[in-house]
C-alpha cells in the first residue's frame, strides 16, 4: 500500500486510546484512520500478542503519518480496565486527547465476570465506565495542553431502544443473548448522556456513536443468534470503515470540539430512543455505576504512590 501523507493531519500531536482493535473490525479501522490523520494511537488488544498484531498490520495499512503503540488488558473486569488505564498513563504521562470505547462482546450463554456481572454488561458497559473514570485526569490534562476539550466516543448500537433498564446486572433469571446485548447498549447510552452532563464545560466531551450495519466480524465471534444474523445479513452490510466514520468525525471535526451528549451516526447527529433520553433513567444508571466503581476502589485500594486525585476541573469555552 502506498504511503501518502495525510490530507489534513488534524490529529498531529494528539494521543488517542482506541479499545478493541482486531483487524477487520471498527476499532481497527478507527485506529488506522486516526493514525492517517497524524495521531499517536494507543492500540488496544486483549493480550499483548493481539495488540502487537494489530500494530503490525496498522503500520502496513496506514499512510505512515501516525504512530501505533500496543497496549493490552482484558476488559472483562474493573481491574482489567484499571490495568489498561495504567498502561495508557505510562505511554502518555502528560495526557491523552481522545478515548474511543469500541471494545464490545456478546455471548450465547450466561457467563459472569470476575466482578459478578453478566459478561455482556461487564464488557459493554461496566468496563467502559471504569476505563473512562480512570482516565479522566489524563483526558483533562490533554485538554489543558491543547486548550480545547478532549473527546470521548462510546460505541452504541441502533438497537439500544430495545433494551431494558435492569438493576441486577448478574441476570439471575432466564438469559437471552440478544436481550442482554440490547440492555447493555441502552445502559451504556444512558450513562454516556449522564456523564456528558456532568463533565460539560470541564475539559471532556462525551458522545455516543452508532456505526450502523457493518460487517465487522462481531457476530461471528459472538455465535448464537448474533452469528446467524451476521451470516445471513453480511452481504448487505458495509465495510468496517463505514462504521468508524462517525467516530472519526467526533474526533477530528473542529465544529464538534465542544459538542457533547450527542448520538451520532456516520454522517450526522440524530436522536436516540426516547427511553435513552429519559433523564431520571440516566441518573439511575449513573449512580448505580458509580456505586459499583467506588465499591471496587474501596475493596482494592491503590498504593500510596499510585493515588491520583482528579485535577481541579478547568472550564473551556
Amino acid at each position: 500500500m502506498s504511503k501518502n501523507p495525510s490530507p489534513s493531519g488534524r490529529m498531529q500531536g494528539q494521543t488517542v486510546l482506541v479499545t478493541g482493535t482486531t483487524k477487520g473490525g471498527i476499532g481497527y479501522e478507527t485506529a488506522r484512520l486516526l493514525g492517517d490523520e497524524g495521531a499517536t494511537v494507543l492500540t488496544h488488544g486483549r493480550t499483548q500478542q493481539a495488540a502487537g498484531a494489530s500494530v503490525g498490520s496498522l503500520t502496513v495499512d496506514g499512510n505512515g503519518a501516525g504512530t501505533f503503540i500496543p497496549v493490552a488488558a482484558d476488559l472483562s473486569s474493573i481491574a482489567g480496565a484499571q490495568q489498561l488505564a495504567d498502561v495508557a498513563r505510562a505511554a502518555a504521562p502528560h495526557g491523552i486527547h481522545g478515548l474511543v470505547n469500541n471494545a464490545g462482546a456478546g455471548f450465547n450463554e450466561r457467563r459472569l465476570s470476575p466482578d459478578g456481572f453478566e459478561m455482556t454488561m461487564a464488557i459493554n458497559h461496566v468496563a467502559v465506565a471504569a476505563l473512562t473514570d480512570a482516565l479522566l485526569d489524563l483526558l483533562q490534562a490533554g485538554a489543558g495542553a491543547l486548550g480545547r476539550p478532549s473527546r470521548v466516543a462510546n460505541m452504541t448500537a441502533l438497537i439500544e431502544g430495545r433494551g431494558k433498564v435492569e438493576t441486577d446486572w448478574s441476570y439471575p433469571g432466564r438469559y437471552s443473548q440478544t436481550q442482554a446485548y440490547f440492555n447493555a447498549k441502552l445502559t451504556n447510552l444512558l450513562y454516556t448522556y449522564a456523564l456528558a452532563r456532568r463533565l460539560d464545560g470541564h475539559g471532556v466531551t462525551v458522545n455516543a456513536v452508532s456505526p450502523g450495519s457493518v460487517n465487522s466480524g462481531f457476530g461471528a465471534k459472538a455465535g448464537g443468534t448474533f452469528g446467524l444474523m451476521m451470516k445471513l445479513g453480511s452481504p448487505l452490510y458495509g465495510h468496517a470503515s463505514k462504521g468508524s466514520a462517525g467516530v472519526i468525525r467526533i474526533m477530528t471535526d473542529p465544529g464538534l470540539a465542544t459538542v457533547t451528549g450527542g448520538y451520532h451516526t456516520p454522517s450526522k447527529q440524530k436522536k436516540s430512543s426516547k427511553k435513552s433520553r429519559t433523564e431520571h433513567l440516566q441518573d439511575q444508571v449513573y449512580l448505580q455505576t458509580q456505586r459499583i466503581l467506588r465499591a471496587h476502589h474501596d475493596d482494592h485500594p491503590r498504593s500510596v504512590g499510585d493515588d491520583r486525585a482528579h485535577p481541579t476541573p478547568q472550564r473551556f469555552q
